[in-house]
C-alpha cells in the first residue's frame, strides 16, 4: 500500500472544480468587485454622446456581461434554488438582446417591427419562472401571498389599461398590437416586484435579494417611460430610455456573482412571513390605495366604468379569499405545532411527554378485575451498529421501520411512543400475562430483517416490563431498569421488573458520576504494554491503555467504563489527555535511553476524534510540544470508523498520515472488515484480535483467517500486530504464518510507566543477548 500522505481529489470539502480556477473560487469578493467596476465603465461610455450603433454595442457588451456573470456566479456558488437563477439567466439574456434589437425595427411598418418583443416577453417568462421557483424555494407564494399579489396586478392592470393602452388605442393609425404591449411591460414588472417584496418578507436578509430587487424597480421604470412614449403616439425616444435596462442587468449579475450566495438557507428572522404581520399589511394598504387611485382617475366611458367594477370586484374577492385562507392556514400551523409538541417528528409516534400523560391518564380509568396498566420499555440491541456503520439516514429509516411494526403489533392493544434515540414504550392496560404476550410478539416482529436503502439489517430488542402502580415517571424508570437487566441478561429478551433492580440502577448513575469527576480530576491513569518484534523479541514499541481506580472499590474494567466515557461524550476530552500524557512519556524515555529513535507509541483514538476537523492539528501541537516526530506514533481506529465513508474522517485521517502518523484497525476481523476498506483509507496497520488468537492453535480456521490477514497485509504494504498472545506455542505458530509484531501478556501485562520501563530494557537485554548468543555460535 502506498505510504504518501497526500489528500485525493476532492477530499477538502469543496466541490469538483478545475484546478486552474480555484484561485477565482476563493476570492468571490474580487470577482464580484471586478464585475461592478466593469459595469461601471459601461454605464459611462452609455452616458456619453455616442452614435446610435456604439450605444447598441454597449447595450450588447452588457448584455454579455450580465450573462457571463449570472452562468459563472450560479455554477461556481451553487446558490439554493439554482434552476431559478438559471431561468433568471436565460430571462435576462433575450431581454437585452430584445433591447439590442428595438431600436433598429422601431420604424419599421411590417412584422418586423414586432420583432423584438418575442424575445423581450419569453425573456419575462423566463424571469417570472425563475422569480416564482426563488419565493417557493425561500418557503414563499402561500395562498394569501398569491392574493396580495393578485391585488397588485389588478391594480396595476387598471393603471395601465387607463394610462397606457386606452390613450395610445385612440392615437390614430396605431395598431393595437403596439398599444396592448406597451401596457403589458409595465404590468408584468409590478407582477415581479410583488413576487420580490414576498421574497424579501419570507426569506432571510440577503444581499442577492435586494439588487434584485433594484433590477426590477429599474426595469420598470424604463417600461414606463416607454409606456408614457407610447401614449403620447411616439414609438422611439431618447437612447437613454435603455438606461434603466443596463443598470438592471448589471444588478441582476451583481446579485448573482455576490457572495452571499453561498451562504446556506435560514429562515426569516422577523415577522414579514405571517400574513397579517406589519409588513405584509402595509403592502397590501398601499396596494389598496394605489387601486383607489386608479379608480378615481378612471376615464367617463363605458369601458373605463366596467374596468373599474371588475377591478373593484375582483380586489374585494381576493381580499375574502385571503382573510380566509389566512385563518385556514393559522388553524393549520396550530395544529402542527399543537401535534409536535406531543408527537416525535421522525416516527409521528407520541413522545416521551405524552406516553407519561397517557399512563396517567389510564391509571384513573376504571379496569376490569385483574386489570392495571403496564409499561413495556423497549431499546434496540445493535441500532448504535448501524448507525455508526450505514449513517444516520439509515438510522432513521431503521427507527421507521421498527415504529411501523410496534404499531402493527400493538394497534388495538396498547399506545406505542418514542422515548429518545432507539428507545420506545408501549402502554397496555390489561393482565400481566397479556403484557408479556405482547413483549414476546414485539421481540419476534424486531428481529425479523429490515431492507433499508443500502442495504439489509438485523437487529434485536430488549424489553423491561414494569406495572403503573404510583405514577407515569415511576413506571418508564422502573420499566427501564428491567430494560437494562435485559441487556445484562444478554439480549433479544423481556424482563419482569422487581424491586431489587432499582439498586441495579443507582449503581449505574453512581459510577457515570464517579467517572465525570474522576475526568475532570484526573485522575485516570495510562498504563503500558509492551508490542514486540516477534523474530528477535525485541520490543518495537508500546501500547498506552486507560486504566481507572475507582476510591474505596478498586480497579474498574475498561470494558465497562470506556462505553460509557463514548455515550457521555467525555472521551474526546480523555483522548486528548491519553495522547499528551503518552507522547510525553516516550521523549522521557527516550532521554532517559530506555528506547531509541525507532521504538513507537501506540494510541487508540475515538470515532469521535475522528469527526474533529481540528484533530490533526491538536495532534501536531502534542507532537511539537514533546519533540517527537510523527513517525514515532501510531493511532489505533476501530472498524466502525471506517464503514461510513464520511468524507470529514477521510480528511482527518490524510492530515494524521500527513504528519508522519501510523494508522493502525484494531480489533481487525470481529467487526465489518473488508479489504475494500483497507485500499480506500491511508492505514499502515492491523491488529489481528485476540479471539483468533486464542484459538490459532486448535482451530484450523482461526489459523486460516490470521494467515489470510497477514498475506491481504504483506500485499498491501501494511505491518501485523496479534494481540493476546498469551503462550510460546501461541508466539511460535505466529512467526511460522510470517506475523511479524505481537503483543500480549507472554511479554507482559499493562504496567505504569516505570515499571513498563524497567520490563522494556529488561527484553531489550535479553533480546541483544540473545542475539549476541547466536552470533557466537554462528
Amino acid at each position: 500500500m502506498a505510504t504518501d500522505a497526500t489528500t485525493p481529489a476532492g477530499e477538502d470539502g469543496s466541490r469538483p472544480r478545475a484546478r486552474r480556477l480555484q484561485p477565482l473560487l476563493q476570492c468571490p469578493w474580487a470577482v464580484w468587485g471586478a464585475f461592478v467596476a466593469t459595469s461601471v465603465l459601461l454605464v459611462a461610455g452609455y452616458l456619453l454622446p455616442s452614435p446610435q450603433w456604439s450605444k447598441s454595442l454597449l447595450l450588447g457588451c452588457s448584455a454579455v456581461l450580465s450573462a457571463a456573470a449570472m452562468t459563472w456566479g450560479t455554477w461556481a456558488h451553487r446558490p439554493h434554488a439554482q434552476r431559478a437563477w438559471w431561468l433568471l439567466t436565460a430571462g435576462t439574456v433575450l431581454m437585452l438582446v430584445g433591447a439590442t434589437v428595438r431600436p433598429w425595427v422601431t420604424d419599421r411598418t411590417d412584422l418586423g417591427q414586432y420583432l423584438a418583443d418575442p424575445l423581450t416577453l419569453g425573456g419575462y417568462l423566463c424571469c417570472a419562472g425563475g422569480l416564482v421557483r426563488l419565493a417557493r424555494a425561500h418557503s414563499g407564494l402561500r395562498r394569501e401571498v398569491v392574493c396580495d399579489v393578485l391585488v397588485l396586478t389588478v391594480t396595476g392592470a387598471l393603471l395601465s389599461l387607463n394610462h397606457f393602452v386606452l390613450p395610445a388605442v385612440d392615437i390614430p393609425g396605431r395598431p393595437l398590437a403596439v398599444s396592448v404591449l406597451a401596457g403589458t411591460y409595465p404590468l408584468v414588472d409590478v407582477v415581479f416586484l410583488a413576487l420580490l417584496v414576498d421574497l424579501l418578507l419570507t426569506a432571510a436578509r440577503r444581499a442577492s435579494h435586494q439588487l434584485l430587487v433594484g433590477a426590477i424597480v429599474l426595469m420598470l421604470v424604463g417600461d414606463v417611460c416607454y409606456a408614457v412614449l407610447g401614449a403620447r403616439g411616439e414609438l422611439s425616444g431618447s437612447p437613454l430610455l435603455d438606461l434603466p435596462f443596463v443598470l438592471a442587468a448589471a444588478l441582476i449579475g451583481a446579485a448573482a456573482l455576490h457572495p452571499s450566495q453561498r451562504v446556506q438557507v435560514v429562515p426569516a428572522a422577523g415577522g414579514g412571513a405571517h400574513p397579517w404581520s406589519p409588513l405584509r399589511l402595509t403592502v397590501l394598504a398601499l396596494s389598496l390605495v394605489l387601486l383607489l387611485v386608479a379608480v378615481v382617475t378612471s376615464g367617463r366611458t363605458a369601458l373605463h366604468h366596467w374596468a373599474a367594477l371588475l377591478a373593484t370586484a375582483a380586489a374585494l374577492a381576493l381580499l375574502l379569499v385571503r382573510a380566509v385562507s389566512a385563518v385556514n392556514a393559522h388553524a393549520r400551523v396550530q395544529a402542527v405545532l399543537l401535534r409536535r409538541a406531543s408527537h416525535d417528528p421522525l416516527t409521528d409516534l407520541p413522545n416521551r411527554t405524552e406516553v407519561l400523560r397517557t399512563i396517567d391518564e389510564c391509571r384513573v380509568q376504571r379496569h376490569p378485575a385483574g386489570h392495571q396498566v403496564w409499561v413495556l420499555y423497549l431499546d434496540l440491541d445493535g441500532f448504535k451498529r448501524v448507525n455508526d456503520g450505514w449513517g444516520h439516514q439509515a438510522g432513521d429509516q431503521l427507527i421507521r421501520a421498527v415504529a411501523q411494526r410496534l404499531q402493527d403489533e400493538a394497534r388495538g392493544r396498547a399506545v406505542v411512543g418514542r422515548l429518545a434515540g432507539d428507545e420506545f414504550a408501549l402502554v397496555l392496560t390489561g393482565t400481566q400475562q397479556q403484557a408479556c404476550d405482547l413483549a414476546e410478539g414485539v421481540l419476534d416482529l424486531v428481529v425479523t430483517p429490515v431492507r433499508l436503502s443500502t442495504t439489509e439489517v438485523v437487529v434485536s430488542a430488549s424489553v423491561g416490563i414494569a406495572p403503573a402502580l404510583y405514577g407515569a415517571s415511576d413506571a418508564l424508570q422502573s420499566a427501564d431498569a428491567a430494560m437494562y437487566r435485559a441487556k445484562a441478561a444478554g439480549r433479544n429478551q423481556w424482563v419482569l421488573f422487581e424491586e431489587s433492580m432499582r439498586r441495579d440502577v443507582s449503581q449505574d448513575v453512581e459510577l457515570e458520576l464517579d467517572l465525570r469527576h474522576a475526568v475532570a480530576d484526573g485522575a485516570l491513569s495510562v498504563a503500558f504494554q509492551p508490542i514486540v518484534d516477534i523474530p528477535t523479541g525485541r520490543p518495537a514499541g508500546v501500547e498506552a491503555l486507560l486504566r481507572w481506580d475507582r476510591p474505596l472499590l478498586g480497579p474498574v474494567s475498561p470494558v465497562r467504563f470506556v462505553p460509557l466515557l463514548e455515550e457521555t461524550g467525555l472521551v474526546t476530552v480523555v483522548g486528548m489527555q491519553v495522547l499528551r500524557e503518552s507522547v510525553a512519556q516516550l521523549a522521557r524515555w527516550r532521554a532517559e535511553g530506555v528506547v531509541d529513535e525507532t521504538f513507537f507509541m501506540s494510541v487508540n483514538v475515538s470515532p469521535r476524534q475522528l469527526l474533529d476537523a481540528g484533530f490533526p492539528d491538536a495532534v501536531a501541537q502534542v507532537l511539537a510540544e514533546a519533540g517527537v516526530e510523527g513517525r514515532a506514533l501510531l493511532l489505533e481506529i476501530t472498524e466502525s470508523s471506517m464503514v461510513q465513508e464520511d468524507e470529514l474522517t477521510l480528511k482527518v485521517l490524510y492530515g494524521l498520515r500527513a504528519l508522519g502518523c501510523g494508522l493502525a484497525v484494531d480489533d481487525f476481523g470481529t467487526g465489518y472488515s473488508a479489504l475494500s476498506y483497507l485500499r480506500r483509507f491511508p492505514v499502515t496497520r492491523v491488529k489481528v484480535d485476540r479471539s483468533f488468537v486464542d484459538g490459532m492453535c486448535e482451530d484450523p480456521s482461526d489459523a486460516a483467517l490470521v494467515r489470510a490477514v497477514e498475506a491481504m497485509s504483506r500485499a498491501l504494504g501494511l505491518s501485523v500486530t496479534a494481540e493476546g498472545v498469551e503462550t510460546a506455542e501461541q508466539r511460535d505458530a505466529l512467526h511460522e504464518l510470517g506475523v511479524r509484531y505481537g503483543q500480549g501478556w507472554l511479554w507482559g501485562r499493562p504496567e505504569p510507566a516505570e515499571r513498563c520501563a524497567v520490563l522494556l530494557r529488561t527484553a531489550r537485554e535479553g533480546a541483544d543477548a540473545l542475539r549476541e548468543g547466536a552470533d557466537a555460535v554462528g
